[in-house]
């Protein structure tokens, strides 16, 4: 009876001993989205001085950022109309109007 129930323990022991709680945390890629609404016709934009773009009106017609600071900049025949300093969080859209 004793070694039967020493196997029993040490089986057990052995058993549990493989089982673990694991802990990770993963994250993704932190991106942000700015859209532009109103009159975005012939409008270009810059941000951070990285080369300029053409974009759509709309919240469908997202364009993806990296979170932080950024500096935008908004041009209507070379003509500047917005010079914006925002802060975006990651995973957050953020809507600049134009006018």
């Amino acid at each position: 009876m004793r070694y039967f129930l020493s196997s029993i323990v040490l089986g057990l022991l052995l058993s549990f001993s493989g089982c673990g709680y694991k802990e990770g945390v993963v994250t993704g890629e932190k991106k942000s989205y700015l859209y532009f609404t109103g009159n975005t016709k012939d409008i270009t934009v810059t941000i951070d001085q990285n080369p300029s773009f053409t974009v759509e009106a709309g919240r469908d017609n997202q364009y993806s950022v990296k979170s932080g600071k950024h500096i935008v900049k908004v041009f209507r025949e070379n003509q500047l109309i917005i010079e914006r300093e925002i802060f975006i969080s990651d995973g957050v859209a953020k809507e600049i109007g134009v006018q």
